[in-house]
């Protein structure tokens, strides 16, 4: 996994252990699936939505294969995302 904001990661992985959170960690070990599936890579970049993220998932030859976001809905919620399932966590959106 290759994380390109480090700072909202931290953040983000404090928040989630600080709140008893798993679903940070679910949806990382989900995504890092789907990329192992590719022999790919999983690359984190920083959302503007608070704790959230933009995610890519790269082939081994470097191609896109899936792209989206990783958004913390809250309470409030801020993350100014469509979710059909409102829970307190992270989901992956594509």
């Amino acid at each position: 996994m290759q994380i390109k904001c480090e700072e909202r990661y931290r953040e983000a992985l404090a928040h989630a252990e600080e709140t008893k959170n798993p679903t940070l960690r679910q949806c990382l070990d989900k995504l890092e699936k789907w990329a192992d599936k590719d022999n790919g890579e999983l690359i984190l970049t920083k959302d503007r939505s608070p704790l959230s993220f933009l995610f890519e998932i790269r082939d081994a030859d470097g191609n896109t294969t899936i792209n989206g976001g990783l958004i913390y809905h809250g309470r409030p919620d801020l993350s100014r995302s469509i979710t059909f399932d409102p829970t307190i966590g992270w989901q992956t959106h594509t």
